[in-house]
Parts: structure tokens; sequence; C-alpha cells
């Protein structure tokens, strides 16, 4: 059974989150249970890595890059560096 979460997220990470989903073909929500979901599994490998890493099969290399890009920038002007 689905049930409604409610989080508080700076605007500009929704804004990316938006952006990386819809690029994606996915939803925030399935982004959001699909990362969830590679925190509490039980495969646990001996590589460290964020978990979101664990989505690259279902997006190209040029997706990541530019998610990495945009988070760059945002962590840049929160920061003002």
């Amino acid at each position: 059974m689905k049930v409604k979460l409610t989080l508080t997220i700076e605007k500009e990470m929704i804004a990316m989150a938006k952006k990386f989903a819809e690029s994606s073909g996915m939803s925030v929500s399935q982004l959001t249970e699909d990362f969830f979901k590679s925190l509490t599994s039980k495969k646990m490998s001996n590589e460290v890595s964020h978990p979101i890493m664990n989505l690259r099969g279902s997006i190209s290399a040029h997706q990541v890059e530019d998610w990495q890009d945009d988070y760059a920038n945002h962590l840049m002007k929160k920061y003002k560096a």
C-alpha cells in the first residue's frame, strides 16, 4: 500500500530532483522510493558509494554528469564559493 510522505527539503534540491527524475523517466516519488530501498537493502557491497549511484544503470552517463554539474552549481551558489 502506498502512503503519502511529507519531506522538508531545500527548494533548489526539489527542482534538481524533479529535473533528474524527469530525465530518468521516473517520478520523484519513484526516485525517492528507490533511494530508500537501496538504503535498506540487505545486499551490501564492499564498495563505498552513495546509494543514488545505484541508479546509474537506468540513466546515461551524460545525465549523471548533468546532475553532478547542477548539484555542484547549487553548492557554489549556496556557499558563494
